[in-house]
């Protein structure tokens, strides 16, 4: 199993949900150590530039006590991973690692790349494997958000490639999904979405290009992003349709904040991203509130994601509440 990296990550619990082309990319950029018995792999204060592997022998991890004395306090042996937290979190190692006897690792990444090179160039394995090294330690450790730092800029810079959508800086559907159940769930009593569409952003792309397109969502985006009042609850849920969530709003709101959004959208001047030419955006809302149209987040989107569609096809600028569905 020593000689073969992508067995020998496949059977490692951090590695093991990943895809076979992820293993590939990851395997390119391991590389195998030999470490004699007593050599250090690494010391307490190193930057930590890479996980390990055992593929053969035993590593002990030591640390020094309150006293001042060198106490054993992991043994790892092959086929176990060590140092993956201290390389996701950034945190300098607060221990260190000795082979016990002839030990073979597996070395990810290799020295001739530091992993937030890898992160730059390979971002979607990147994402995937902090949600494997995620799941793994919250299957471990409580209290898993004091140990993985919130700050830590690898951490932080994963998350943003895992619920970030690269065109327009919102957050993604992802996010949408995890945010709309934890906000269902919370403390609030009522929970307002909408989401959105131009209904006439097809002529934008088919005339102009979608480059053009492009340019338009990025402008809505930043300007949402002034106007929405909780930036964290405006998403790129897919396309060019966006939601918003409303914790505690109810019906009244909810359709308050959506005239807000509409008249500032069909007021943005297009012009600049048009060459020069003059449109005005017509744009239809879905809305819904917890629990009058679902008590969970999927019945909720259900009941809310077509109305904008039916909103376009009944003539657009319409905001429609579940009722209001001459397709239901």
């Amino acid at each position: 199993m020593g000689s073969d990296p992508d067995i020998l990550l496949k059977s490692t619990a951090l590695f093991s949900s990943c895809t076979d082309e992820d293993l590939a990319v990851i395997a390119s950029h391991s590389g195998f150590l030999d470490i004699r018995d007593g050599d250090t792999v690494f010391a307490g204060g190193d930057k930590p530039e890479r996980l390990y592997i055992v593929a053969g022998g035993e590593i002990v991890i030591r640390k020094d006590n309150d006293e001042g004395r060198s106490v054993d306090i992991a043994r790892f042996l092959t086929g176990d991973c060590f140092g993956e937290l201290d390389m996701f979190t950034g945190e300098l190692r607060n221990a260190a690692a000795y082979a016990s006897g002839d030990v073979s690792l597996l070395v990810f990444p290799d020295c001739k790349e530091r992993f937030s090179e890898i992160l730059t160039t390979h971002p979607n394995v990147s994402a995937r494997l902090l949600h494997a090294f995620l799941v793994q330690i919250s299957a471990r450790i409580r209290g898993v958000n004091a140990l993985v730092k919130e700050n830590s800029p690898l951490v932080q810079e994963l998350k943003r490639q895992v619920y970030v959508d690269k065109l327009t800086g919102l957050y993604n559907k992802t996010c949408f999904d995890e945010t709309l159940d934890r906000v269902i769930n919370g403390d609030c009593e009522t929970t307002g979405l909408l989401m959105y569409k131009p209904d006439n952003f097809k002529a934008i792309n088919d005339t102009y290009g979608h480059d053009a397109g492009d340019k338009v969502l990025r402008r809505i985006a930043d300007g949402l992003c002034e106007l929405v009042p909780d930036r964290d609850m405006l998403f790129r849920y897919m396309g060019n349709e966006n939601a918003v969530i409303l914790p505690g709003a109810g019906r009244e709101e909810v359709f308050r904040q959506a005239e807000i959004i509409g008249d500032f959208l069909r007021s943005i001047d297009l012009a600049p991203f048009l060459d020069g030419n003059t449109l005005t955006l017509s744009v239809s809302f879905g809305l819904g509130v917890v629990p009058e149209h679902g008590s969970d987040a999927s019945t909720l989107v259900e009941a809310v994601h077509p109305l904008a569609l039916e909103g376009r096809q009944r003539g657009g600028n319409l905001c429609m509440f579940p009722e209001d569905s001459t397709e239901s």
